[in-house]
């Protein structure tokens, strides 16, 4: 359980990173205004803000139960809006889509198992 929590927990942290240090948020601004986000720079903050912090607290086992709701949600908008072609649904992502749907359930189970702690 460790193992699958730490793995939890970096894979919001490190991409929290790097859209925060490598990418810029600048970046991730253009990349969720051309995904079609109203108001891009605060939503980009929030999602850089959300992993870094939500990595953390879960690296942490700070209040996981509660916390795993913000990968959770993270991961499923990123699955419906960077790999899944609404125009021409042949043409998605689907392993992507898939891979998004699985780590959000990992994080799903994670704060079940937690709830009972």
């Amino acid at each position: 359980m460790t193992v699958n929590l730490i793995l939890l927990g970096l894979v919001m942290f490190l991409p929290g990173l790097m859209k925060l240090f490598i990418l810029k948020p600048s970046a991730v601004e253009g990349m969720l205004s051309g995904l079609g986000f109203p108001i891009p720079l605060i939503f980009a903050w929030i999602l850089i803000i959300g992993e870094i912090g939500s990595g953390i607290a879960i690296l942490a086992r700070w209040k996981v139960k509660q916390i795993v709701w913000i990968p959770m949600i993270i991961l499923v908008i990123a699955g419906l809006t960077t790999t899944v072609t609404w125009s021409s649904l042949g043409q998605s992502q689907w392993p992507g889509f898939l891979m998004h749907i699985a780590l959000a359930s990992n994080y799903w189970l994670l704060g079940n198992i937690y709830s009972r702690k």
